[in-house]
């Protein structure tokens, strides 16, 4: 959910911040039936802070990574964004870094608070500092749906069980919730069940899943013909093939080869996006097949692509978890930022329906079809899934023009199918044709010498080149 009301923004600790004005007019509501008018403005500024600590903690801990997020503080909370996801056992690590800052600071203001000068403000100020520290760590610790807690819970389930653990892990938070929440109201806490409620009203994705699993609903059943999803970045491989171009950025995937994206096993684990490189692959090749002028893609510069973290899509979220595949073709034709656009391709290859998705837009007949398939087709040759590129790519045809023709070719390369890259280059011929890039060039290079691949792009650079 990203703030829709104006806010203070600045920068800490090289983090991007936002501390929208609903977040300040919350809290100077909670604080005004507590203390004395005076000290409204001295609550509101400990919270802020207090929270900022506890993002921060999030914020550090990615940055671990990789990955440079955003904070935002808004509504009842706070939130750090980077528009990746993690394996579980380090998401597990960057959820717990939040209360395990926020606690300690709680423990050392206790600790030298006999020492602070006596009477107001300072013995306000310390004890708000420990009940917001401590209370908001002890809270997000607690098995929540939206909160640190109910993240841990769902990735350890993940651990414990590997991918197919997500969905009981999503319920079982769920129900904890629901306790929490009934519990509280039968003790007279009932600001805990505004927490609960609040925090679920935004993050439906438990709820849904509890209820799909009560209610006997779909269970991910794949589209009659619609591709196998395969590919990599999506974690180790019946094969010895790596996940990652090494182990010191993410995963602990087998070197193998070397080469990310190109296994072909069965198994899947959840997906792992690397910060700077997916989104710059993402952006290259999204500039390469729709660069702009249509209002399909406002194509960003790439560095701003690296830098800047994805929006939250709450819609999308409750669209996958619901497995509404033709509402989230019809948002994905629409959608025009760029890093909203992987977003929603990023979420749809995580909950495993990208063969559904497929099957929905291969049914389409609108004036949607074309765009959703080609952001879809950029955004799967992004992630590494090949042979789901390759297949959106077979659906789009001739009307997905030269430049998916191109984009098809290198995802052939990538995945190590040679007829078909010469396929797709005799396409791009055809149709265009269109110069390729380096990194298409680099990627149709991994087929090794081939006198045809050889002939086809000599031909398209004659092609291609001025008179």
């Amino acid at each position: 959910m990203t703030p829709s009301l104006p806010g203070l923004r600045f920068r800490l600790f090289g983090f991007p911040v936002t501390i929208g004005v609903d977040f300040l007019l919350i809290t100077l509501i909670i604080g005004l039936g507590a203390r004395p008018g005076v000290y409204i403005l001295e609550w509101v500024v400990v919270v802020a802070v207090s929270l900022l600590i506890h993002e921060l903690g999030h914020a550090f801990a990615l940055s671990m990574y990789n990955i440079h997020p955003e904070i935002r503080l808004w509504g009842m909370g706070g939130l750090t964004i980077s528009g990746f996801v993690l394996p579980p056992r380090k998401s597990i690590l960057v959820s717990l870094a939040g209360p395990l800052v926020g606690i300690p600071v709680a423990i050392a203001v206790m600790v030298v608070k006999p020492w602070l000068p006596s009477g107001d403000p300072f013995a306000a100020t310390a004890s708000d500092l420990v009940f917001v520290n401590l209370w908001w760590g002890i809270l997000n610790l607690l098995p929540i749906a939206g909160l640190d807690g109910g993240s841990v819970i769902t990735n350890l389930f993940a651990v414990v069980l590997g991918p197919r653990g997500k969905r009981p892990g999503l319920a079982a938070v769920a129900l904890c919730s629901a306790a929490i929440a009934v519990g509280a109201i039968f003790v007279g806490f009932f600001y805990l069940a505004i927490v609960v409620f609040f925090f679920g009203l935004f993050n439906p994705e438990p709820y849904l899943t509890l209820w799909q699993l009560a209610s006997g609903g779909p269970g991910g059943r794949r589209v009659a013909g619609a591709a196998p999803s395969k590919g990599a970045w999506a974690g180790p491989r019946a094969e010895s093939r790596s996940s990652s171009d090494g182990e010191g950025k993410r995963g602990k995937g087998k070197r193998g080869e070397g080469k990310r994206g190109e296994g072909r096993g069965g198994g899947r684990q959840p997906l792992v996006m690397v910060a700077a490189e997916s989104r710059r692959a993402f952006g290259e090749a999204l500039a390469e097949t729709m660069p702009g002028g249509s209002g399909e893609a406002a194509v960003t510069d790439l560095d701003e692509l690296e830098r800047r973290p994805a929006p939250l899509l709450p819609d999308v979220v409750g669209m996958v978890a619901n497995r509404d595949d033709p509402a989230v073709a019809a948002r994905l034709a629409t959608e025009t930022d760029p890093l909203a656009v992987f977003g929603i391709v990023t979420r749809v290859v995580e909950a495993n329906r990208v063969s559904q998705l497929l099957g929905v837009l291969r049914r389409d007949q609108t004036g949607d079809r074309i765009p959703a398939l080609l952001k879809l087709q950029v955004g799967l040759h992004a992630l590494g899934r090949f042979e789901d590129s390759m297949a959106a790519a077979s659906m789009l045809g001739r009307s997905g023009g030269a430049r998916s023709a191109a984009l098809e070719a290198r995802s052939a390369a990538r995945a190590g199918d040679r007829k078909r890259a010469v396929a797709a280059l005799e396409r791009v011929l055809a149709l265009g044709p269109v110069p390729l890039s380096d990194a298409a060039l680099g990627d149709i290079a991994r087929l090794g010498p081939d006198r045809k691949i050889a002939d086809l792009l000599a031909k398209l650079r004659s092609a291609a080149s001025p008179d």
